[in-house]
């Protein structure tokens, strides 16, 4: 493992631990302090931050990759996951509007982000094999 690749990994665990905990936390301080205004916004955005830290941390592991072909790859998982991500989201978009499709809350549109980094990755191979061929 590469030390981007460490580093990488001992920023993203703690970010991931802290949504997990918020994501649960955040609901039962807001029904336990009868949270409203100003300390409501504040605490329901709080699962967000870690999310926030995520991107960053992915971004800083593509900057200090020293290998450009693995950096290449990062990108294109990158680039892969926001063409799925405004895909599946224009998409809903217009079912919403036009088909009266359940509303999806915008907080999916993360998770759709990291799913389509698994898309990415077997593009990737993918291009790869068809490389190699």
């Amino acid at each position: 493992m590469s030390a981007a690749a460490r580093t990488y990994l001992s920023r993203f665990v703690p970010l991931t631990i802290a949504y997990a905990v918020l994501v649960f936390a955040a609901p039962y301080a807001i029904w336990a302090w009868t949270a409203q205004g100003p300390l409501l916004w504040l605490i329901a955005a709080l699962p967000a931050v870690p999310i926030i830290g995520m991107f960053w941390c992915i971004g800083r592991y593509i900057v200090e990759l020293s290998d450009e072909y693995l950096r290449l790859l990062e990108i294109r998982k990158a680039l892969v996951a926001t063409a799925v991500t405004l895909s599946v989201a224009s998409i809903w978009g217009f079912l919403e509007i036009y088909a009266d499709a359940t509303h999806l809350p915008t907080f999916f549109i993360p998770v759709i982000w990291f799913g389509g980094l698994g898309v990415g990755s077997l593009v990737n191979l993918v291009i790869e094999r068809e490389a190699a061929q």
